[in-house]
């Protein structure tokens, strides 16, 4: 068993807003009282690096060559003697940014490009989707620094993912409200229950999240209505209501967290609570190792009538 508790925010799909809900879902436990490692898969572009404002650090570093040691060697067999070389607690050092929001990011990295075909030449499964996880086990939980650990995954299947899937064993899929999405969730339940029944791993889907809700559309009621009968308990209590400040503030490198509650919107202010009560709801069913029943909250939110306001 490990220490810290872990969730990769996945589905096979762009565009549904996972990296802005793996960086809320981190700020939000950060304030909720957790030490949080906010850990970037999803591609060189950096976008977790972007929403948590560490960007321009990041690239400044890549720049200049001193990038080494990062994301993409902790899965690479250099990782051993990087270790070595430099000591196990200064090597996982070398890879973190702390933020100003809080929680501590592992960037993603130009190598992520290669690192997939180089996973792919090794014939070992478990090994070839062991890596993350050894690492975290090995070198990150003996600095008993973090307690929750958040992965941010690339919107497709392929050997990196299965690395964080391996690791984290637990998923956090943020969906759109479309009949598409559902059955890209759907599908992914399925992928998962094939996981566990051909590779002995429990990888489970822990929370399914409606997100970029408009209350204005009967629509989206509709969908969110089809999503709770198929998934039932897995979805999280609040859906996330769409809002243009979300887009804004994330395009500044801070969280709505981060925004004084006198200068968020409406619609944004309720994104906010809602990412909070999700996130305490998370860390209860990963501790609990189990998925939990609706929670009262859930149900007087998904009944609200108030017409939503300005975005």
């Amino acid at each position: 068993m490990t220490s810290t508790q872990r969730a990769a925010v996945f589905i096979d799909k762009g565009g549904t807003g996972k990296t802005t809900s793996a960086a809320h879902l981190g700020v939000a436990l950060n304030q909720l009282g957790s030490s949080v490692l906010l850990i970037d898969l999803a591609g060189k572009q950096g976008d977790l690096a972007d929403a948590l404002g560490v960007f321009e650090d990041v690239q400044r570093d890549i720049s200049t060559e001193d990038d080494f040691p990062n994301i993409a060697t902790t899965m690479g067999n250099r990782w051993s003697d990087v270790a070595e070389m430099v000591g196990g607690k200064e090597a996982v050092e070398r890879l973190v940014y702390e933020t100003d929001s809080g929680v501590d990011l592992i960037p993603a990295h130009p190598d992520l490009d290669g690192l997939d075909a180089d996973l792919g030449n090794i014939d070992d499964v478990q090994e070839r989707y062991n890596r993350l996880r050894l690492f975290l086990d090995d070198h990150v939980e003996p600095l008993e620094r973090w307690d929750v650990i958040i992965i941010d995954m690339p919107g497709l299947a392929n050997n990196i993912t299965y690395n964080g899937l391996w690791a984290a064993q637990n998923v956090v899929t943020p969906v759109s409200m479309g009949s598409f999405e559902l059955k890209q969730a759907r599908s992914l339940k399925n992928d998962l229950q094939k996981i566990r029944s051909s590779y002995d791993q429990e990888v489970q889907l822990t929370m399914v999240i409606a997100n970029l809700y408009d209350r204005r559309t009967n629509l989206h009621s509709d969908i969110l209505a089809r999503f709770e009968d198929e998934f039932g308990s897995v979805m999280a209590p609040e859906y996330i209501v769409d809002s243009q400040q979300i887009r804004t503030v994330t395009e500044e490198g801070q969280s709505l967290f981060d925004v004084p509650d006198e200068e968020l919107l409406s619609t944004a202010e309720d994104a906010r609570d809602a990412f909070r009560r999700n996130a305490a709801e998370l860390l209860t069913r990963l501790r609990q190792g189990s998925r939990s029943t609706p929670t009262q909250s859930q149900s007087r939110n998904r009944s609200q009538t108030r017409s939503p306001e300005t975005q």
